[in-house]
């Protein structure tokens, strides 16, 4: 039993006011009691209706704003609004191998360690592997009760990937976001490519059809950026992409701002979120890749130049197999306490880093909660 109050317009116009009775039974017809107006729907076409900001098409003249805020989002296991995303880790990866010892000692890894995380708060990560098994990951999601959202999309191209087209890969990302990824029912919730420097012919198609697809569906973009984001960005706008819904992934990287120092590298990146796209910082305990000074400066920086919602802190958490058989966290061998970067170490070690290095639990929080589910609120 669902009551709809439609209040007045900003600019004052009178709009409709309606009740729904909303019965249980999918095939009953919904019926709208509107003034002057009477409408029969399926409860499954107007929950379609609200879901995907098409509400104009039955409510004339309302604005969409409303409908498309609460748009639901696809996870491995059904759809969330924003709302639910809750603390959230934007580039993350679920490796699972095929041979079956590897894959149960990583599923045994992942489900131990999210479920830590999640007591800490977590509740959504973001896979961006566009590989990554997406039935496991459900299985994985059940087990721990996080919310994990996956990519279609291309991160590096294969020797036959190389000779595709825009059209190729916007055909690629159409299919999987209607039909799902990997033979499964699971939809994407976001779109991965990635792009070095110089960008080649091939990248930059990709990221024109990753642009295409993003006006198609209203999807946000991650980009592997560890070079080049503003070049990335410079295509993807010309394309014609929403910007703001646009996240660059690895930018604080040294070996990846073309011998920038760091105070050219901050003005580089101010230049980005300058046009409304977000920064995604991963290499917290990482310092092999960026000096902890390096990465506490470009972080306070870029927030007292007004821009800490356009910045997000991840961990990107991926690992392979020694000769052993040890479960290897990637680049634990080239950093101290390296085998302890895992999903927990975003709550248990960055967010108290951050804060030791100065920056406001509030500001940090816009980091993992509130500039996330703007990300992904179309």
């Amino acid at each position: 039993y669902i009551k709809i109050n439609l209040k007045k317009h900003s600019k004052g116009e009178n709009l409709m006011k309606g009740r729904t009775d909303i019965q249980k039974n999918q095939n009953l017809s919904l019926k709208l009691h509107l003034k002057n107006k009477k409408v029969n729907l399926t409860r499954r076409k107007f929950l379609k209706f609200v879901s995907f900001g098409s509400a104009s098409v039955i409510f004339p003249g309302l604005s969409c704003s409303y409908f498309r805020s609460k748009k639901a989002i696809p996870t491995v296991t059904g759809e969330i609004i924003p709302g639910k995303m809750g603390i959230t880790s934007v580039h993350e990866h679920i490796k699972l191998q095929s041979d079956p010892v590897q894959r149960e000692k990583s599923m045994a890894f992942v489900v131990s360690d999210l479920k830590r995380a999640k007591e800490l708060g977590l509740k959504t990560i973001v896979c961006v592997g566009p590989s990554d098994n997406a039935a496991g990951m459900r299985e994985i999601s059940l087990a721990t009760g996080i919310n994990i959202i996956t990519c279609t999309g291309f991160y590096i191209l294969s020797k036959e990937q190389q000779s595709l087209k825009v059209e190729d890969f916007e055909n690629h990302m159409i299919k999987e976001i209607e039909n799902g990824i990997q033979g499964t029912q699971i939809r994407p919730g976001v779109i991965k490519v990635a792009a070095g420097l110089p960008i080649k012919t091939v990248e930059k198609d990709l990221l024109i059809a990753a642009a295409h697809v993003q006006k198609r569906y209203n999807l946000p973009i991650c980009t592997h950026a560890v070079s080049g984001c503003a070049e990335q960005q410079s295509i993807l706008e010309k394309a014609g992409a929403d910007l703001e819904h646009c996240y660059f992934s690895h930018v604080e990287a040294t070996f990846g701002w073309s011998g920038r120092s760091v105070e050219q590298e901050i003005d580089y990146l101010q230049g980005v979120v300058e046009k409304g796209s977000t920064l995604s910082f991963n290499n917290f305990g990482n310092w092999n890749h960026t000096k902890p000074e390096d990465l506490a400066l470009i972080i306070k920086e870029l927030i007292r130049r007004g821009y800490d919602k356009r910045m997000v802190a991840t961990m990107d958490v991926t690992w392979s197999f020694n000769e052993d058989g040890n479960l290897k966290i990637l680049w634990e061998d080239t950093n101290e306490g390296g085998e302890d970067r895992n999903y927990s170490y975003l709550l248990r070690k960055a967010v108290p880093w951050m804060e030791k290095n100065g920056i406001p639990r509030k500001t940090i929080n816009k980091f993992i909660i509130d500039n996330p589910r703007r990300i992904f609120t179309s």
